[in-house]
């Protein structure tokens, strides 16, 4: 056998450089993924790079600023109820609303623009109702039983139509947009107190039910007493042992947390033991809550107000007359009333209010919460966003052929729905049977 030729260095290069073409026309033929490993790619320059713009927070809402004039710096009512239908006080009326004043009430508040939100979504500043609409926070101290009473049945436990639930639920449901919120300030069952909402075995279910369907349970101290003369030690055993009563109880609820505190009758303690409200020691857990709400006279202001002082936050009191329900509703929608009220602008993120306002808003407290001050002016003329002034109003345009009306300069424009407020009606007190079950709770 002939021994085996071996090609020359030379030819083999000749061989190999011949084939460089035919290797690169493969490797650049369509579908094969070998030449992204050996095609250097193009670098774009700097300047052939388009600039993105990346928002960085909240922008002002989309929203016709003349038309709804948001002031997010208004005024918001705390409504404070006891008994729903219970027996009269003569001493204070206050402390009892029929169920048919109750109803009325819900009406008059969703007929005059207001929307229900709970006292810990005030506090938090997370202040959510439509554009336009106003907030309210319905309250309810003590954990009375005509505020959440069962009905036995046979497969379940129905809400009494004639508690304060039962009337919350039925007004949601003929009014979708007005939400199942409010806020309930409890007495745990203790060897003084009853059992929350009266019926032996069922305060840990209805707490529980309430969390669960967006309401919001608070602190309202263990056994009710005055607080005024307390030492430090006996205010964090007040506060401190209902905060572990009732984070005992509700341990197992989803989202289930103590925010807020209402003072017993309003008194509140000196000013070295204020703080024990809402910070304190008891069994060796602690409790943190965002407020302190006092009895009743006025709305409070907004959040984002500098007025704003969470540590004792007032409420109206739901009677009718001076200082009640209906004498601050038409304090806040009236023109010239007392305060201007919240009108939100439908974005809870951004804070507006008309121009001029700017040293009435805690800059401070908008900018650590991330959120936009949006301060507008919708008209033309004016000062801070107002309508201009002039000397008389305009006439409305005559019938063909017909004389011009005749309108005396400075005649004030017609009552809105504020000034027709209803009277609010009698009512019965309900009688229902009580009978402690361990049944599911249906709605009203």
């Amino acid at each position: 056998m002939s021994p085996r030729r071996i090609p020359h260095p030379a030819r083999r290069r000749a061989v190999v450089v011949a084939a460089l073409p035919l290797i690169a026309a493969t490797l650049a033929a369509p579908g094969c993924k070998l030449v992204d490993h050996f095609v250097k790619k193009p670098t774009p320059s700097p300047s052939a790079t388009p600039a993105v713009k990346v928002a960085t927070g909240p922008t002002p809402p989309k929203i016709d600023y003349q038309t709804i004039r948001p002031n997010e710096l208004g005024r918001i009512p705390v409504v404070m109820y006891h008994e729903i239908g219970g027996k009269p006080d003569p001493r204070d009326p206050a402390l009892n609303r029929t169920v048919a004043d109750f109803r009325a009430d819900l009406q008059t508040l969703y007929d005059a623009g207001f929307r229900p939100v709970n006292m810990a979504d005030v506090v938090n500043d997370r202040i959510d109702v439509p554009a336009g609409k106003s907030p309210v926070v319905l309250t309810f101290d003590d954990a009375r039983a005509t505020q959440f009473k069962l009905i036995d049945q046979a497969n379940s436990q129905a809400i009494d139509p004639n508690s304060a639930v039962g009337v919350m639920a039925d007004f949601h449901k003929s009014h979708p947009d007005w939400p199942l919120k409010a806020t309930f300030y409890v007495l745990p069952k203790s060897k003084v107190t009853l059992e929350p909402f009266g019926q032996l075995g069922l305060g840990n279910q209805k707490m529980s039910w309430l969390v669960q369907n967006g309401m919001e349970i608070g602190n309202h101290t263990t056994f009710h007493k005055d607080l005024r003369r307390m030492t430090a030690d006996q205010i964090q055993m007040e506060i401190g042992n209902a905060n572990n009563v009732l984070n005992t109880a509700l341990a197992e609820v989803p989202g289930f947390k103590i925010e807020t505190m209402a003072v017993p009758m309003g008194r509140f303690p000196s000013k070295a033991n204020v703080k024990y409200l809402t910070h304190g020691v008891f069994g060796g857990k602690t409790y943190d809550y965002k407020c302190a709400m006092a009895a009743s006279w006025r709305p409070i202001p907004s959040p984002d107000s500098k007025e704003f002082n969470p540590m004792k936050l007032e409420r109206i009191s739901p009677i009718d007359g001076l200082n009640g329900i209906r004498y601050w509703v038409k304090q806040l929608t009236q023109s010239g009333g007392t305060y201007l009220r919240y009108i939100s602008d439908g974005d809870p993120n951004v804070i507006s209010f008309p121009k001029g306002d700017e040293s009435l808003i805690n800059m401070a407290k908008i900018k650590a919460e991330g959120k936009l001050a949006n301060a507008y002016a919708p008209f033309a003329g004016g000062v801070g966003g107002a309508k201009p002034i002039v000397m008389a109003p305009d006439a409305p345009s005559a019938a063909p052929g017909g004389p011009k009306p005749i309108l005396a300069a400075g005649a004030p424009p017609a009552g809105g729905a504020a000034d027709a407020l209803p009277a609010a009606p009698a009512g019965d007190q309900p009688t229902v049977t009580e009978k402690a079950s361990p049944k599911p709770i249906t709605g009203g």
